[in-house]
């Protein structure tokens, strides 16, 4: 197994900066919200421009962010002291090559903290070997410790949902304002169909930064 991952840091962080600086602009989503927006972004510039397989999976996903707190952020929902998921409560992330790879997670910290969190987590790459993920929630004990579970109904269901011209069109624009380092994005895409009321240029002066890895 390939221990050395498969995106380089900046590669992950200008996906990651297409996809939030795309969304922002439309205004018509909750960027920490979108992690299926953030999945398939991703998903499609990994077959594009990375020639690589890359799929997207739905179901539930926790992190080790707190040592010291016993700090654990589950992305699913509770029930009889159970985490499950469902239409109400999932996250999605992409994976290839035995690698799982999210690129929503530098902001992960804001939904945290809006749903009562009262820790700060640190924003920062989530690229991990699913050979290395823990086999239950229970045995996540050092940071950066995970734990996933694909739902394969779950996800035809939510990926049939998302399925709009919204959506569609703000994936077609981060495809073709993408690029890959070093190379500089492209400086003549405008956003400014029916979501935007005055087109335009894209920037991404104002995606928040990465501070390190899980």
């Amino acid at each position: 197994m390939k221990r050395t991952p498969l995106l380089s840091l900046p590669d992950y962080q200008r996906i990651f900066q297409v996809a939030y600086s795309v969304l922002e602009a439309s205004e018509i989503a909750i960027t920490h919200r979108a992690c299926l927006f953030f999945s398939s972004v991703g998903m499609l510039l990994l077959r594009k421009d990375y020639k690589l397989p890359a799929t997207i999976s739905v179901g539930c996903m926790a992190l080790m962010v707190d040592e010291e707190k016993d700090s654990v952020v589950v992305y699913g929902r509770e029930e009889e002291d159970k985490f499950v998921c469902d239409e109400n409560g999932f996250h999605a992330w992409v994976e290839c090559n035995g690698w799982m790879i999210d690129f929503m997670a530098p902001i992960m910290g804001v939904a945290f903290r809006e749903d009562g969190g009262n820790i700060k987590v640190p924003r920062r790459m989530l690229q991990k070997r699913l050979s290395d993920q823990k086999a239950s929630l229970s045995e996540l004990q050092r940071v950066g410790d995970f734990f996933v579970v694909h739902d394969i109904s779950l996800a035809e269901i939510v990926l049939n949902n998302q399925q709009s011209n919204q959506f569609e069109d703000l994936k077609n624009i981060c495809l073709e304002w993408f690029r890959r380092p070093p190379k500089a994005l492209r400086k003549d895409i405008m956003m400014g169909d029916s979501y935007v009321a005055t087109p335009k240029p894209l920037t991404t002066a104002r995606v928040p930064s990465i501070d390190g890895v899980w």
